[in-house]
């Protein structure tokens, strides 16, 4: 495989994965589009594309473009744009958090024309983007396999795998943001009874210093709860609001197509949704319902 590849979308993740590259003695072409994250890359040896076309007379055969773009629409508008300008036997990987249904569609959009489609999904975030990832795959094995020293080099040591067909590689992502969630909820709601417990001066920070030093939840969550707590031991300067970018759902979904409990996972999606509103009608007509039934104080708004 040639150390040569488009990259579309230059965003916290696109733009670290074309520095991993560049340093790694890749020439990347870079297009986003809006300019100074191009100009950014290209200052660290990218070469700028001012169109989806010149991919097209840039790039030797088998062309390799990756699409790195927010799920979604704007995933779906640029490979289809993609696949109206490259060639029979030409490669996209779509490093997207797509739905792998979506990326099963935009396979056989693909194959229509003899075009490769992996579905990459990837984890690690900026910091792995620029220092190493883990990547699922999914596609055809042959084409895994003629870019596999591409996933190689973007990983951590033993940090990718093929994982099967078309869609699977987003499939197994989805479901490891899934769990995220619902890891993240348990420490959320742990820590949250430790400090709202009987013993107010214990150092949060610290303890979460402990947890990760050999005890059975240590792990990245519980590192970077400590280095947000070093940061601000109350986390006063941050509002109570989480959101989230679909994949809870789309597991959530999953999990009732095929018959799957998904109890804890779909409760921290919930408590997402819970934090987003200070006006709950739900929860002011359970304390009109105390009250009417029994009699019960409630508190004036």
């Amino acid at each position: 495989m040639e150390k040569t590849l488009g990259i579309v979308g230059l965003g916290k993740m696109g733009k670290n994965i074309a520095l991993n590259l560049i340093g790694k003695g890749y020439t990347v072409l870079a297009y986003n589009r809006s300019k100074p994250p191009v100009d950014e890359v290209v200052k660290r040896g990218a070469v700028a594309v001012d169109s989806l076309s010149d991919f097209k007379s840039k790039l030797q055969q088998p062309r390799m473009v990756w699409v790195m773009l927010p799920a979604g629409e704007v995933t779906k508008e640029y490979v289809s744009k993609l696949v109206g300008i490259l060639d029979k036997d030409d490669i996209i990987i779509d490093g997207s958090n797509s739905f792998y249904k979506d990326s099963r569609e935009l396979h056989d959009l693909a194959a229509e024309k003899g075009i490769k489609y992996l579905d990459a999904g990837c984890s690690g975030g900026p910091s792995g983007a620029l220092n190493g990832m883990s990547i699922m795959v999914g596609g055809e094995r042959d084409t895994f396999e003629y870019t596999e020293s591409l996933f190689k080099d973007l990983s951590v040591p033993e940090g990718y795998a093929y994982i099967g067909p078309a869609g699977s590689g987003h499939f197994v992502k989805m479901v490891h943001n899934a769990i995220e969630y619902g890891m993240m909820e348990s420490i959320a709601e742990g820590l949250e009874l430790v400090k709202e417990g009987p013993y107010k001066d214990i150092d949060m920070r610290g303890l979460c210093h402990v947890w990760n030093n050999g005890s059975v939840i240590r792990g990245y969550l519980i590192e970077l709860a400590e280095r947000a707590l070093k940061k601000d031991s109350k986390l006063s300067s941050i509002a109570p609001f989480v959101a989230d970018t679909g994949e809870g759902r789309w597991a959530i979904q999953s999990a009732i197509e095929y018959g799957v409990p998904f109890t804890a996972i779909t409760h921290s999606l919930y408590e997402r949704f819970s934090s987003r509103s200070e006006y709950r009608f739900g929860r002011r007509l359970l304390a009109a319902l105390r009250q009417e039934f029994g009699g019960h104080e409630v508190k004036k708004a």
